[in-house]
């Protein structure tokens, strides 16, 4: 049975302890990680490595006539896999700066992709070029694939972030998909919301909760809402979503929260817990098709 949108899976959805029982997903784990035992990392990262690998597939993407841009990039293995798949790959991030300069956007990483790879890639097909988000230094309507792997949240503000989705929405080619990958409240507690960070800012004269804004939380400030992600990311982007967002987990999701290692499914943040979040996407339009015997 095809789920929601004609894709044949749903894949708006909360990164859940029970997809990791789907035999598609362990196949595309260990094809991403090049490992024979997938179920020995059950974690949140190759679970988002694997759904954008099995969606690309669904709507027919993995050809050589596909060109991709990887938003936020870092390093990411997916980076790698896709160049053994499809006739380009541009890996955008500000490497050597920001938060992640020490970990995946090291600057060793614009100089000499090959020193990152975790297995032989055709390193033609990858392109990494040091980029800000919120301003992509490419025409409209570049590409036919646009990605993000949990970066999205960590542009800035709303406007930040509203801003880097329109950049997305903007060098996509009319037909042409998106998938956006992010983090998600699955229990916020009311005490996590801006307006109470925002009123312990003015109660301490900025003391405290300094980057507190009307709109912006000081603390969990880089996890969504869902009503947040359609208002900051999927609205601005100009894309429609393919399938509704199912916001539903699993009973055995939570017996991860306890867990020191794996499982790693649920994340507890101050007094809330969130997990990885998919959202599909595609620009309204006619899409270029591939030759005939071109797509795998």
């Amino acid at each position: 049975m095809s789920a929601a949108g004609g894709l044949s899976r749903q894949y708006a959805k909360l990164c859940d302890l029970d997809d990791f029982e789907d035999p598609a997903l362990l196949r595309a784990v260990a094809e991403v990680r090049s490992e024979r035992q997938p179920t020995e990392h059950v974690e949140r990262k190759v679970w988002e490595y694997a759904m954008l690998a099995l969606f690309l597939e669904d709507v027919g993407r993995l050809h050589e006539d596909t060109e991709a841009l990887a938003i936020g990039a870092g390093n990411e293995r997916i980076l790698f896999w896709l160049a053994n798949r499809i006739g380009r790959v541009v890996a955008t991030d500000i490497y050597g700066e920001g938060e992640f300069a020490d970990k995946e956007a090291t600057l060793s990483m614009l100089e000499n992709p090959r020193t990152q790879s975790p297995f032989p890639y055709r390193e033609d097909r990858l392109e990494v070029r040091w980029m800000d988000a919120r301003e992509l230094d490419f025409p409209d309507e570049s590409f036919d694939v646009v990605f993000s792997i949990s970066s999205i949240e960590h542009f800035g503000g709303p406007g930040e972030i509203a801003r880097s989705a329109r950049e997305m929405g903007r060098v996509l080619r009319p037909g042409g998909h998106a998938f956006v990958v992010s983090e998600c409240f699955v229990r916020r507690h009311p005490l996590n919301a801006a307006p109470v960070d925002f009123a312990a800012r003015l109660l301490t004269l900025g003391r405290r909760r300094r980057r507190a804004t009307p709109r912006r939380r000081a603390v969990v400030d880089q996890v969504f809402t869902p009503r947040e992600l359609g208002r900051r990311v999927v609205a601005p982007s100009g894309l429609r979503l393919l399938q509704p967002l199912d916001l539903t987990l699993s009973p055995e999701s939570w017996t991860s929260l306890a867990s020191p290692g794996y499982p790693h499914i649920l994340v507890q943040a101050d007094r809330s817990v969130f997990t990885s979040v998919c959202l599909p996407l595609e620009k309204p339009g006619r899409a270029t098709m591939p030759p005939c015997g071109d797509s795998r």
